[in-house]
């Protein structure tokens, strides 16, 4: 299942618009404990869907605004996911 979220942005000639992306889930890996039960962090891959605003359904984006806008996304991005297994685990 896919689900596409929204976040905005502000461009350099200071016009807001609006991102809508898709991002893969987040494993945060785990690095302590023994070795055989580590394992890196993974996942968080993002993908800009579409970019529009009020005045443009459609807009062209440069190379540089999707490197600093998929990095901006994979720092603030909630993963609501893991909430629920956070609920689950305290419930055990």
């Amino acid at each position: 299942m896919t689900r596409t979220y929204y976040m905005t942005f502000e461009r350099d000639d200071e016009t807001e618009v609006t991102v809508e992306y898709s991002i893969s889930d987040y494993d945060y890996g785990v690095s302590s404990g023994p070795d055989e039960l580590c394992y890196p962090p993974e996942g968080g891959e993002v993908e800009i869907v579409k970019v529009f605003s009020d005045t443009d359904p459609d807009i062209k984006i440069t190379d540089a605004e999707d490197t600093k806008w998929s990095q901006k996304i994979c720092e603030k991005h909630v993963f609501d996911d893991y909430d629920d297994y956070d609920d689950w685990r305290d419930e055990a």
